[in-house]
């Protein structure tokens, strides 16, 4: 083989290779697959307070298969304590179940946590899947209790 086929030939192969792990990398690390939950959707019975509170969650990019593996769950029946803790801060009228290591997603029902029947409360929950991403904080909701 001479030496301008020989240069041909490794620069082609380079070029393939080089192009074949760029593909790779643009599957496996886009942006997209990176993101972290989020929390979307909230069950009727979030809405109801019939049978607890409860809520759905969206993967971004690749990675459907995720699964949740906590979440934490603040509750509190005045709307700004709830929303000074969603912004990071510390309020003593807040519930708060610390980390709960469950995949339970429906019909969640607060352990711990003391309510007055017919009381309406909001709340808020993040999750962190099976990759270690935390979602934000879902948006707050409203939850009355239930009456006996």
């Amino acid at each position: 083989m001479g030496p301008v086929l020989r240069t041909g030939l490794v620069l082609f192969t380079g070029v393939v290779l080089v192009g074949s792990l760029l593909g790779y990398a643009a599957r496996s690390g886009s942006p997209a697959s990176r993101r972290a939950p989020t929390v979307v959707a909230l069950s009727d019975e979030a809405r109801t307070g019939a049978d607890g509170i409860g809520w759905a969650v969206r993967y971004g990019g690749l990675g459907h298969d995720r699964r949740q593996r906590t979440y934490r769950l603040v509750i509190s029946a005045d709307p700004a304590s709830l929303d000074t803790v969603l912004a990071g801060g510390v309020d003593p009228d807040v519930w708060d179940s610390g980390v709960v290591y469950s995949a339970q997603r429906v019909g969640v029902r607060p352990s711990g946590f003391r309510y007055e029947s017919g009381t309406t409360y909001y709340w808020s929950v993040r999750i962190r899947d099976d990759r270690g991403r935390d979602s934000d904080w879902s948006a707050r909701e409203r939850w009355t209790a239930p009456r006996p």
